[in-house]
């Protein structure tokens, strides 16, 4: 069937079509066919029936006046004694006459020679013994009526196949033009470099669920393509800076080279811009990485908790620069639940909103983090004592290379991925993060995250 697979649409569905149109029309004419064979047949006895009730009448009023036979009728009467009374039969039966009498009454198929016969046999009881009359048809002119049925409906089925393989053909055509066009339109915008999408057709049909489809395909291949141009193009301008800071601190320690204080300041600040383009590429990779992994990995309870500890020892090691007081809290009696996020990834989360909030608050602040089990999931919640987020900046927040003003730290040298990769962590986790200034005073960081369906 390789040849078939290899066939266009449009030959597939008219091949398969007239095939299955063979077979329905096969089956209806072999039907048909017997039909009208069964209907000559039971015309045929009839005939044989209505030649032969005459006879019986005779039989029992007058059996010594038997008139033979005339036209085309077929009869023999045969006395109680074996006597022909009369005979018209063939020759092909006239020598079993004889046998033919001894046949159950009714009707009969004989079979000779020179051809196929239909034989009533009736029994007539009298005083004198048992009268039988036979009646005889040549079956040929019935095999001959058959016959041209037959052949009317081989011409019949032919004509039909020919008409619905051609209807197949120009129907299957009609309904693929529309395919057709989406091709050539296809065709056209990649030529064209054109952003537009397909055109959807009025029907809610298949090719307009299609055509939907690839639409949204188009728009999601054409907005990672976006993303992907500003972010090598942010990228570009992030990493220009850096570059640029770096080159002239290296050119003033050459110039620094016989002052060793001088130098060592010039080479520290070199440190401090290796450091940050370290970790924009750091953070580039982690964004890159999870652009492309589409696997969710899980993680139990404690193991998640395990990492939020650890976090912590993080967290308050940084805090110590700014004298910032930190204060973790875990609900360590929760049940163990897989949640659909590595205990890897929950450490980026929760790294990136504390280094967050670390860089807002002033010196002697608070920064308090909660780890906590709900029905619907875990739930993590960072809040700070920090100068809150400007309202504008909070629906972009999220966006990549994106930095408040001074007031949370935007002057900082952060690249403004934080964020970003804290939202992309989540939305592959299938959670949420919601970003909101407190009533107080401050800001609040809070990540929910749903828990992983049982195994099947």
């Amino acid at each position: 069937m390789n040849w078939f697979r290899r066939l266009s649409i449009r030959w597939r569905i008219t091949i398969g079509s007239v095939l299955v149109a063979a077979v329905l029309l096969t089956a209806a004419a072999v039907l048909f066919r017997s039909q009208i064979e069964q209907v000559q047949i039971n015309s045929d006895k009839k005939l044989l029936y209505d030649a032969s009730t005459p006879y019986l009448t005779a039989i029992k009023t007058h059996p010594t006046q038997i008139d033979p036979p005339a036209g085309e009728q077929h009869v023999a009467v045969v006395d109680p004694g074996g006597a022909v009374v009369v005979s018209n039969l063939p020759d092909a039966l006239s020598h079993r006459l004889g046998s033919l009498t001894r046949l159950d009454d009714g009707s009969h198929f004989i079979t000779e020679s020179q051809g196929s016969y239909l034989v009533i046999v009736r029994t007539v009881t009298t005083a004198d013994g048992d009268w039988h009359v036979v009646a005889t048809r040549d079956q040929r002119l019935t095999a001959i009526v058959v016959t041209k049925v037959t052949n009317v409906l081989i011409v019949g089925a032919v004509m039909l196949l020919a008409g619905f393989g051609l209807a197949s053909w120009l129907l299957t055509t009609a309904a693929l033009r529309p395919v057709a066009r989406m091709r050539r339109r296809a065709e056209a915008l990649r030529e064209s470099g054109s952003s537009e999408l397909l055109p959807v057709g009025p029907a809610r049909d298949e090719l307009s669920a299609l055509a939907t489809t690839l639409n949204d395909f188009i728009a999601s291949v054409l907005d990672t393509a976006a993303r992907e141009k500003q972010m090598v193009s942010d990228a570009s301008h992030e990493l220009r800076t850096p570059i640029a800071l770096l080159k002239v601190q290296l050119e003033l320690a050459h110039l620094s080279a016989g002052d060793a204080t001088a130098l060592a300041a010039d080479l520290a600040s070199a440190e401090a811009s290796v450091d940050r383009l370290s970790r924009l590429a750091t953070n580039l990779l982690a964004l890159s990485t999870l652009d492309a992994t589409h696997d969710i990995q899980r993680a139990p309870w404690q193991a998640l908790v395990a990492e939020f500890v650890a976090a912590s020892d993080r967290a308050r090691v940084l805090a110590l620069d700014k004298s910032v007081h930190v204060e973790f809290d875990v609900d360590d009696t929760a049940d163990d639940l897989d949640y659909p996020i590595s205990a890897t990834h929950l450490a980026q989360v929760i790294d990136n909103l504390i280094s967050n909030a670390l860089r807002a608050v002033p010196p002697s602040g608070e920064v308090r983090a909660r780890l906590l089990q709900e029905p619907t999931g875990l739930r993590l919640t960072v809040e700070d004592s920090g100068p809150g987020m400007p309202e504008g900046f909070i629906g972009i927040a999220f966006d990549r290379f994106t930095r408040p003003d001074e007031q949370r730290g935007g002057s900082d040298g952060g690249s403004g991925l934080g964020l970003s990769i804290v939202s992309a962590i989540v939305s592959h986790a299938l959670g949420t993060v919601r970003l909101a200034n407190r009533p107080e005073g401050g800001f609040a960081v809070t990540v929910t995250i749903p828990h992983s369906p049982p195994n099947p």
